[in-house]
């Protein structure tokens, strides 16, 4: 197949394109700077697989042409950002950037695709990521949980439309747990960033988060990208692929009991 993956630079996206690399695919992988573009090139090749690392930094429409000039038997769209606060206090800004990143960009891209697979009447096959975190009311998380449970429900509702419309194209959502990437850590700590009263509580908060990631996150996803993989290759993928599967049964174990306790 001929997949294209964003935020492909490091952490799951590239576990998961390096695995489509090592099982025979083309891979192009989307970065957000050009500086990395020769070293992902190099990372790829020391890690024995070939990669093409192409710019593609959601917002820039002018990146967005090479899914125009492309047929891309898969998309897998991993990129986003994490914006952390309080939303008494985050700037409006910071909240709008979440959104437009997490969320309309994403939605653009998915756009393009669909419209390509129109009107060359191809098969395709997307990959959408959303968060586990997204079925959380995490304090100080909100702006980033809230947009990936908005890009959530719009992947479930393409899912019906692509089936309505009968487009030759599948979409899989993937909704990873907390992974060790560096991700999480990030989006804990840049939630200090508008604490502007109450900043005891934001850092008891913050201390008692990066204490829960560190427990719960996942150190090796070898496993997880070998599993994506394989649900790449498949003619009819599945509607959602979600792990670790401890984290996914914890999940909703707590929003049972959390709704048993409001009753």
């Amino acid at each position: 197949m001929k997949i294209f993956i964003t935020g492909a630079y490091s952490g799951l996206g590239y576990a998961i394109a390096k695995e489509a690399a090592k099982r025979g695919h083309i891979v192009y992988a989307g970065v957000h700077k050009k500086e990395q573009l020769s070293f992902l090139e190099q990372k790829g090749m020391e890690d024995g697989v070939f990669l093409f690392p192409v710019l593609f930094r959601l917002g820039e429409e002018k990146d967005y042409r090479i899914l125009e000039e492309n047929s891309f038997d898969l998309i897998f769209l991993q990129a986003g950002i994490a914006e952390g606060g309080s939303l008494l206090e985050m700037n409006i800004k910071r909240i709008e950037e979440n959104y437009q990143i997490n969320l309309f960009e994403n939605l653009k891209v998915l756009q393009k695709y669909l419209r390509r697979c129109l009107l060359t009447k191809q098969k395709g096959k997307i990959f959408l990521t959303s968060s586990l975190a997204a079925f959380l009311p995490l304090p100080y998380l909100g702006s980033y949980t809230s947009s990936k449970m908005s890009l959530y429900s719009i992947g479930r509702t393409l899912q019906k439309e692509l089936k309505l419309q009968q487009l030759k194209v599948r979409l899989c959502l993937f909704v990873p747990g907390a992974y060790q990437t560096g991700f999480n850590e990030y989006m804990i700590l840049n939630k200090e960033k508008d604490l502007y009263f109450k900043e005891e509580e934001g850092k008891k908060i913050t201390q008692k988060q990066e204490q829960m990631f560190s427990l719960i996150e996942e150190k090796d996803y070898l496993l997880l990208a070998q599993r994506v993989v394989r649900a790449m290759e498949k003619e009819k993928i599945p509607n959602d692929l979600s792990y670790p599967f401890w984290q996914k049964i914890g999940i909703k174990i707590y929003r049972l009991i959390s709704a048993l306790i409001e009753l």
